[in-house]
């Protein structure tokens, strides 16, 4: 069967079936645990250094780095600020509940495609063999994950704090 079997659909089935359960949960509400924030990007952080500690990067690679991560940056910022989030409850007991946007989700699967368009037949870029870009590819995608990860995550923080801020204040 080669690449072309199941195995090759497998990735787009989990991905189809996580979309699909995050659009099916789009109106509850659930807790948004302020101090618990930094454990994604700092998963996601140690990943990407044991990977690019494993095979340090060139100039271009660096390049691709920073690239991925101001593009996922800019894509985890937006994704944050179209998050719908509320504080409820009182004094002690106030705490921000957030709700997926059905705009946020959409922005996720619109990125997903515009990468299978890029890459369509996985890593080839309009090289001759497949391999030939694939670590500048793989260090702009590794740049891209952190990049959103860790700037989706700081700007829910800030919107977070703000919230309760005023909420208090208010109060």
């Amino acid at each position: 069967m080669g690449g072309n079997g199941y195995a090759a659909w497998l990735p787009l089935l989990i991905f189809a079936a996580v979309m699909a359960w995050r659009f099916r949960s789009l109106e509850k509400a659930r807790p948004l645990r302020l101090p618990l924030l930094w454990i994604a990007p700092l998963i996601v952080g140690a990943t990407v250094s044991l990977a690019l500690y494993g095979m340090p990067p060139g100039v271009l690679g660096w390049m691709a780095l920073a690239a991925g991560f101001a593009i996922g940056g800019g894509i985890g910022m937006q994704r944050s600020r179209l998050m719908r989030l509320h504080v409820e409850g009182e004094g002690d007991e106030a705490r921000v509940m957030m709700r997926q946007s059905p705009l946020a989700l959409v922005l996720i699967l619109v990125v997903f495609a515009l990468r299978r368009m890029i890459l369509p037949g996985g890593m080839a870029i309009g090289a001759g063999h497949p391999a030939a870009n694939a670590l500048l590819m793989t260090d702009a995608m590794l740049g891209f994950v952190l990049g959103m990860v860790v700037i989706s995550r700081m700007i829910l923080w800030q919107r977070a704090r703000a919230m309760v801020a005023n909420h208090i204040s208010d109060s």
